[in-house]
C-alpha cells in the first residue's frame, strides 16, 4: 500500500471525526428566536437597568415590568437556552481523535526512519453509525422546542399572575372605601339611636344594637387593612422588588376589559395555542425520535486507525465493527421503554388537554355569569337602589321617613357596590386566565 492511500485514508479519518457534529434543520431558527427573547437576560439581575414604576402604576405597565425582572420567567429562559445548548453535544461523535507513535528500539539503538505514526479513533468510543448522533441530534432539537414552549407559558403566566395579584389589591381597596362609607354611616345611626333613647323612642337594645353594627364594620376595616401588606409583599414578589416596596392603592378598579371573541373562539384558541400543550406535542415529537434511537442500536459501531513508518517502507490500515450480539435484550428493552414513554406522554397531552377545556370552559361560565350579574347591577339594580336613596333623602326632608330608614337605604346601596366590586375583580381575574391558556392578550386577534 503507497503512502498515499496512508494519507488519504488518514485524512478521510480525520474529516469524519473533525466534522461529525449535526445540526438539524430547526436548530438555527431555535437558537436565534431564543436570543431575541433573551435580550432583557443578557445580564445578570441585580446588574439589570429597570424604569422604576411611576407613582401610580397601570396593570400594563407592572406587567412590563414583572416580564422583564420576575426570576421564575428568566430560570425558564436558561431552562431553553441550556436545552439549545444539548443539541450539538447530542449531535456530536463520541470519540476523539487520537495520533500514536512508536520507536522501535534494538539492541539500545533506534532508527528514525522506522518509527510508525497512526492516527485513530479513541479506542475507548466507538465511532458512531452516522445515523445516531442525527437522530439523538434531532431529539434534543425537540426538547429544546418543548422548553421555549414552556417559557412561552411562563411569561403568560407571570401576567396572569401579576394581574390577579393587582385585582386582589385593587378590590381590597375598593372594599375599604365602601366599608369606611358603611361605617360612617353607622356612626351616624348611632348617634341618632341614642337620642331617640333618651327621648324614649328607642329601646335600650336598639342601641345596643347599633353599637354592634359599628363596631362589626370598624373591625372589618382593619382586617382589610391587615391584607393589604400580605397582598403587596405577593405583588413585589413577582416584580422582583423589596416585600415593603410602596404601591399605592388605586382609587378605583381598572376598568372592564371587552372580549371580542365568542365562547366557542376562546375554546379553538385555547387548544391551538396553549403553550402547555405546545410544549407536550414538542415532547412527543422527541419521544418518537427516541423510538428511532433506540432501534438503531442494533446498527454496528466502527473504530479505524492508519499508520505508517516514516521510511515509507510499512504502512497499515486497520478497521473493527462493534456488533451488539451480545446486547439485544438490553435493545429490545430500551425500544419497549420508549414506546411506553411515548405512550406516557400522548396519554399525559391527552389529558392535559381535557383538563385545559375543563379549566377554560369553567372560566368562561364564572366569566359570562359576571358579566350578565353586571349588566343586571349596573344598569337595573345599582340605579333603582341609587333612586330609592334619593327617595329617601327627599322624604327625610319633608318628614315623611325616619333617618334610620335613609341610612338603611344608604347601607344597601353600599352593600350592592360591594357585590358589584366583586363581581368586576372575579371577572378580571377569569380573564387573565383565559388569556394565560390561549396564550395570548384576547384584545388582540391572532
Amino acid at each position: 500500500m503507497h503512502n498515499s492511500t496512508i494519507r488519504w485514508a488518514s485524512l478521510v479519518l480525520l474529516a469524519s471525526l473533525a466534522g461529525c457534529t449535526v445540526h438539524p434543520p430547526g436548530e438555527r431558527e431555535e437558537r436565534a428566536a431564543a436570543l431575541r427573547a433573551g435580550k432583557p437576560f443578557e445580564s445578570r439581575t441585580d446588574d439589570r437597568a429597570l424604569s422604576p414604576l411611576s407613582a401610580s402604576p397601570t396593570t400594563d405597565e407592572m406587567v412590563r415590568y414583572a416580564l422583564l425582572a420576575n426570576a421564575d420567567l428568566e430560570q425558564k429562559y436558561w431552562e431553553w437556552r441550556s436545552a439549545i445548548e444539548q443539541i450539538p453535544q447530542d449531535g456530536t461523535q463520541p470519540t476523539n481523535l487520537v495520533l500514536f507513535a512508536g520507536v522501535p528500539i534494538t539492541n539500545g539503538s533506534t532508527a528514525f526512519d522506522r518509527t510508525t505514526v497512526t492516527v485513530a479513533n479513541d479506542p475507548m468510543a466507538d465511532i458512531l453509525w452516522p445515523d445516531k448522533p442525527t437522530t439523538a441530534a434531532r431529539r434534543a432539537l425537540d426538547i429544546a422546542r418543548a422548553a421555549g414552549a414552556r417559557f412561552l407559558k411562563a411569561r403568560y403566566e407571570v401576567r396572569r399572575k401579576v394581574l390577579n395579584a393587582y385585582f386582589d389589591y385593587a378590590l381590597t381597596a375598593e372594599l375599604i372605601r365602601l366599608e369606611q362609607r358603611n361605617a360612617e354611616l353607622l356612626q351616624i345611626t348611632v348617634t341618632a339611636t341614642e337620642a331617640r333613647n333618651r327621648a324614649g323612642a328607642a329601646a335600650q337594645q336598639d342601641v345596643l344594637k347599633a353599637a354592634n353594627e359599628l363596631d362589626l364594620s370598624r373591625n372589618e376595616i382593619a382586617n382589610l387593612h391587615a391584607h393589604l401588606p400580605a397582598q403587596r409583599a405577593m405583588l413585589n414578589s413577582l416584580l422582583n422588588r423589596s416585600p415593603d416596596a410602596a404601591i399605592p392603592l388605586p382609587d378605583q378598579l381598572p376598568a372592564r376589559r371587552p372580549v371580542p371573541h365568542t365562547d366557542s373562539e376562546l375554546l379553538a384558541l385555547a387548544a391551538q395555542r396553549n403553550p402547555e400543550l405546545g410544549a407536550l406535542a414538542h415532547e412527543i415529537e422527541g419521544r418518537k425520535e427516541g423510538i428511532r434511537l433506540a432501534k438503531l442500536q442494533y446498527y454496528p459501531d466502527f473504530s479505524a486507525s492508519a499508520g505508517t513508518d516514516l521510511g515509507g517502507v510499512t504502512q497499515n490500515l486497520m478497521g473493527m465493527v462493534t456488533v451488539p450480539l451480545l446486547r439485544y435484550q438490553a435493545i429490545n428493552a430500551a425500544i419497549a421503554q420508549a414506546q411506553a414513554n411515548l405512550r406516557a406522554s400522548e396519554a399525559m397531552r391527552k389529558q392535559a388537554r381535557n383538563d385545559l377545556q375543563a379549566q377554560v370552559v369553567m372560566d368562561l361560565i364564572m366569566l359570562r355569569d359576571a358579566d350578565r350579574q353586571l349588566e343586571l347591577f349596573e344598569h337595573s339594580i345599582l340605579p333603582r337602589a341609587r333612586r330609592i336613596v334619593e327617595v329617601g333623602r327627599s322624604a327625610y326632608e319633608s318628614g315623611h321617613a325616619t333617618l334610620l330608614d335613609f341610612l338603611d337605604n344608604q347601607r344597601a346601596l353600599i352593600a350592592i357596590e360591594r357585590l358589584v366590586a366583586n363581581l368586576r375583580a372575579t371577572r378580571e381575574k377569569r380573564l387573565a386566565n383565559l388569556e394565560a391558556a390561549a396564550g395570548m392578550t384576547l384584545q388582540d386577534r391572532p
